[in-house]
């Protein structure tokens, strides 16, 4: 059983606004349609706080890791451009959704390893580029000896401080760790953007390989036909089990897809969506509306969302 408490009022004070883990998507507008962001979807947990703060010297520095806001709000960049967006749940430690645009006549790019983490859910003050974890740890001793964060403390070691704030690759038991922005949807550096494990959450196997595999192809080789431009939202309902005990990362219940396909003056032509349950045995359901896929989202997720859920604005 996972225990969560609210957040200090005063310790969030002390974070400030740095980089692309902010408070709002304005960074990256550009993967939603109308550049609008979903809205309503109020199912973020808080963030876990350190229980034992004793002895610690400096705890208001040293463990913003454990006191940021949830959710967090992430401008997945690569270098210097901006890929995507994703809404991530710090008490949960997995992705809520992450939106784009699709690119619908690249080549899609090769597939790689989930390999990237993103400093700033460490530390606001950390670099906003995402980074792999030799990179990471790195970072966080920079800045533990910047600050006087001494690893002697336990709370201060640097794979600690990195697992309270994000799931790490040794975090998914037996489960996959399945995008919810998919590499074959994009071409070279977008495609590789993707490979970050705020990206990704557990996933049945079976239902990755199996039938949300065969949608996702689908969705980029038919369904965004006749299209201009696709929009995309993919996302999870968060389950009501965890990986373990030792590991505190939920297992969503179910995966969504949303979709908006729009012509060359960005006016909409379609849309639709999936939806199916987080098991082996999952039958993935198709939606020739997002307005039905959301009535089935409302069910699941009640009572945190209500009728202000709005996946796009008007398509």
């Amino acid at each position: 059983m996972v225990t969560l408490s609210l957040l200090s009022l005063g310790l969030l004070s002390l974070l400030g606004v740095r980089g692309e883990v902010a408070p709002n998507f304005d960074n990256c507008k550009a993967s939603f349609f109308k550049m609008t962001p979903v809205s309503g979807l109020n199912i973020a947990l808080p963030t876990p706080i350190e229980p034992n703060t004793q002895g610690l010297e400096k705890p208001e520095k040293c463990l913003s890791a454990y006191n940021a806001a949830s959710p967090a709000y992430i401008c997945q960049r690569n270098g210097n451009n901006y890929y995507f967006a994703t809404l991530y749940d710090h008490g949960r430690r997995i992705p809520l959704y992450s939106a784009y645009q699709m690119d619908i006549k690249g080549v899609p790019g090769k597939e790689g390893s989930i390999v990237y983490y993103e400093p700033q859910l460490v530390h606001p003050d950390l670099p906003p580029q995402q980074m792999k974890i030799k990179e990471s740890s790195r970072e966080i001793g920079n800045y533990n000896d910047i600050n006087g964060c001494r690893e002697s403390s336990r709370q201060y070691q640097r794979k600690y401080k990195l697992r309270w704030s994000q799931a790490l690759d040794n975090n998914f038991g037996t489960y996959d760790r399945g995008h919810l922005n998919p590499a074959g949807h994009h071409k070279e550096d977008a495609s590789k953007a993707t490979m970050t494990h705020t990206n990704v959450a557990p996933q049945d196997g079976k239902m990755n390989n199996g039938p949300w595999n065969l949608y996702e192809k689908k969705l980029k080789n038919d369904l965004s036909k006749d299209c201009n431009k696709m929009y995309v939202v993919t996302g999870v309902v968060p389950g009501d089990t965890w990986v373990d005990q030792n590991e505190p990362v939920n297992v969503p219940s179910h995966y969504w897809n949303a979709y908006c396909c729009t012509d060359n003056i960005d006016n909409p032509l379609k849309s639709g969506g999936a939806l199916g349950p987080n098991t082996a045995l999952s039958v993935v359901t198709e939606y020739t509306s997002v307005t039905d896929l959301e009535t089935e989202l409302r069910k699941l997720l009640v009572p945190k969302v209500d009728n202000n859920f709005n996946i796009f604005n008007g398509c």
